[in-house]
Parts: C-alpha cells; sequence; structure tokens
C-alpha cells in the first residue's frame, strides 16, 4: 500500500526522502544525491523525471512574479515607477527558482511517488515499501485475536 500523498508532500517540504524522511538528501542546495542513503530510493525513477520539478519551479517563478508586479503596481498607483518594479521583477526571476530548486525536485519525487508508486524492482528496501501494509496487517490480526475472545 502506497503512502499517503500527505505524508509524501510533507516530507518533501522539508527536503527530506519522501519514501523513509531520510536527510540530507541534498550535498549542497542544488546538488541531489542520485539516491537515499537509508531506503534506496531512487530519486531519478525513469528518463526525464525531473521535467515536472522544472515545471513545478516555472510556475512558482511565475506566480512570485505577478505577485511582485501586482503589488508594487498597486501600491504605488496612479505612477507606479516601472524601472524600480521592473528592476525588482529581475531580482525576484534571478532568485526564486535558485531558492525553490531543491524544494521542486522534492516535491516532484513525492508527486511521482503519489501517482506511481513504487515497484518491487525498484531496489528500495522492503521495509520501507511495505510498512503501511505491516502496519494494517497487525491491526487485523490484533481485532481478529480481539474477536475471537
Amino acid at each position: 500500500m502506497a503512502q499517503s500523498p500527505g505524508l509524501l508532500l510533507r516530507r518533501a517540504l522539508g527536503r527530506r526522502c519522501p519514501v523513509c524522511a531520510n536527510k540530507p538528501i541534498f550535498r549542497s542546495w542544488v546538488r541531489m544525491t542520485p539516491q537515499c542513503s537509508r531506503c534506496g530510493l531512487w530519486f531519478n525513477r525513469i528518463p526525464g523525471h525531473w521535467l515536472g520539478s522544472w515545471f513545478l519551479n516555472i510556475i512558482v517563478v511565475q506566480t512570485a512574479l505577478v505577485i511582485e508586479l501586482l503589488i508594487g503596481v498597486t501600491i504605488t498607483w496612479p505612477d507606479p515607477p516601472m524601472w524600480n518594479i521592473g528592476v525588482l521583477a529581475v531580482i525576484v526571476a534571478i532568485a526564486v527558482p535558485f531558492w525553490f530548486f531543491p524544494y521542486s525536485r522534492t516535491l516532484w519525487a513525492a508527486i511521482d511517488l503519489a501517482m506511481r508508486p513504487l515497484d518491487f524492482d525498484e531496489g528500495v528496501a522492503p521495509g520501507f515499501e511495505l510498512e503501511e501494509d505491516l502496519r494494517r496487517f497487525r491491526r487485523e490480526r490484533e481485532n481478529d485475536s480481539d474477536d475471537q475472545k
């Protein structure tokens, strides 16, 4: 049974492995390890895997730029200093993708896991892959033993 999407996303927002919550999975701000050292998840699961993280990064940057432009023009209306707003927009366009990069990677890894759960042949340690199934099995076994009493 796959882990809940909410749990996967919470782990991703902490820049942790979405499967086992291991940290650190980044060697530097922009260099991600290829595989989790704890559970064995390969982060680049298929060719072209990171295209989704690039798309997430583009969405966040465009949203930040629209917000910056709307706030800048609204606050200074009726005579907005377009030069100042433009310079700030360039700064946002450079800084936000760099800041959001590791989050886009981990968020995309979590989204991918929610859409395409792990297969047994992906090399992830079975304890992490089947953890939720094991808990459910134990609960069912306890319920069965209670029913028999």
